[in-house]
């Protein structure tokens, strides 16, 4: 992942999208339009699900990391999103229900299990908060 965030941080040089380093907020316009890109992407790969356009899915999916981890840069953790990935892989994990299988809702989305824990306190770890 090093080299997209190196690819993302001279995107953001060359368009004066905003840098943290360290951790920290977004004191700028930058900070409102981060979800909504996220958003719109999401709307996208939605559309193109329903059409069957892989090319367009693809498309989306790339554009969604790509803000993804834009995002992370605005923010300053991009040198923690390896740690940040194990740590909510780790909660999404301890989703499983007690005989270790997945458990589902009526749409197909898992849900959490009696074991679940939450990646938070994890997360703020990792950031120094």
């Amino acid at each position: 992942m090093k080299k997209q965030v190196q690819q993302l941080e001279e995107f953001h040089k060359a368009y004066g999208v905003s840098m943290n380093e360290p951790v920290g907020p977004v004191i700028t316009k930058g900070q409102s339009i981060r979800g909504k890109l996220q958003v719109e992407e999401a709307e996208e790969i939605h559309a193109a699900i329903e059409r069957g356009d892989l090319v367009e899915i693809a498309d989306g999916v790339i554009d969604s990391i790509y803000i993804a981890i834009g995002t992370a840069v605005t923010y300053g953790f991009q040198d923690k999103l390896s740690e940040l990935f194990d740590a909510v892989h780790r909660s999404n994990m301890s989703k499983l229900g007690p005989d270790g299988k997945p458990l589902y809702r009526e749409d197909g989305k898992v849900i959490k299990g009696p074991h679940f824990k939450p990646p938070t306190e994890e997360i703020r770890k990792i950031l120094g908060l």
